[in-house]
């Protein structure tokens, strides 16, 4: 993952109401995984068949019980960092939402959560982007950055959601310096509940080449790094003119993935972690192509 200092994050699919998504029952359950399928220049590919897809668990091939490409409607948490360390980046932040929330596809929803010592609920589930802006035209970015809080915050809420299909989305320097909530929790709750992370970094010119606030220096990798084992990835923007590009890619790349399931093998219902693998078979003469999904999942015990 690449380095990155105003972060976006997104942690996808399949956050279930009122249950652990990520712990299944190997009598009754599949194993869903959602997959982005990338070309050499970071754009989805469509059009792959299941014969083309091999998923191995624990390093097992299985066979494809379930296979879908669909463009289903998404329920979104936005989580805006409002700390003091995003002074000098809310113009970006603010645009990168709205640029982000223009892309959506029609039927989606969401709403917004602001952190700065600890998350509160902005904005109600709405699908009018301008609400959501009109929500912060009174917002200053002030106060240390309970980022890591704000995570489980929005999963909760996201409880309530009317979509099937889930995500979150995190607008940040990554300046954590003020949550309860530890990195290892965030892991077993991204794995737990089938999420992707996306990061998109905005804020790598010569004017923010200094950090003055604590966490910011680290922000980037830590926020990189959850979006590595999630199996989402980071996108990195040195020009304000890039942001529209990045959200449209950004929202476009949400909704196109393909799901698999498969059935578990037979080890029991022992707790343990199973790490997936998904390939991709294709021609020699045919490019290389970039998968990101999520690592693994545990059994129910």
């Amino acid at each position: 993952m690449r380095a990155t200092t105003l972060i976006l994050a997104v942690l996808a699919p399949a956050l279930c109401a009122g249950g652990d998504a990520g712990t299944f029952r190997t009598a009754t359950s599949l194993v869903l995984v959602n997959v982005s399928v990338l070309d050499p220049r970071d754009r989805p590919v469509t059009g792959l068949s299941q014969d083309q897809f091999h998923v191995l668990d624990n390093g097992r091939e299985q066979p494809i019980r379930s296979f879908a490409h669909e463009d289903a409607p998404v329920s979104l948490a936005v989580i805006l960092d409002a700390s003091g360390s995003m002074t000098g980046k809310w113009s970006r932040a603010r645009n990168m939402l709205t640029s982000f929330c223009e892309n959506l596809a029609p039927g989606d929803e969401l709403f917004l959560v602001t952190v700065e010592r600890r998350p509160r609920l902005a904005t109600d589930y709405t699908s009018d982007c301008a609400e959501m802006q009109n929500g912060l035209l009174l917002t200053q970015p002030h106060g240390p950055t309970a980022l890591l809080d704000a995570i489980p915050f929005a999963v909760q809420h996201l409880r309530h959601a009317r979509h099937a299909r889930h995500a979150i989305l995190l607008i940040s320097d990554g300046g954590e310096n003020s949550s309860r909530t530890r990195l290892d929790a965030i892991r077993s709750l991204a794995r737990e509940a089938n999420a992707q992370i996306y990061s998109a970094t905005l804020g790598l010119e010569a004017n923010f080449a200094r950090s003055s606030w604590p966490g910011e220096t680290q922000g980037p990798e830590l926020l990189s790094e959850i979006a590595e084992f999630t199996g989402g990835r980071a996108f990195a923007i040195d020009d304000r003119h890039l942001i529209a590009d990045a959200a449209a890619s950004m929202a476009r790349e949400i909704h196109d993935q393909y799901v698999i399931g498969y059935q578990p093998p037979e080890a029991g219902d022992d707790g343990k972690y199973h790490r997936i693998t998904v390939k991709v078979h294709r021609q020699p003469s045919q490019p290389r192509l970039s998968l990101f999904h999520r690592s693994g999942y545990r059994t129910a015990q």
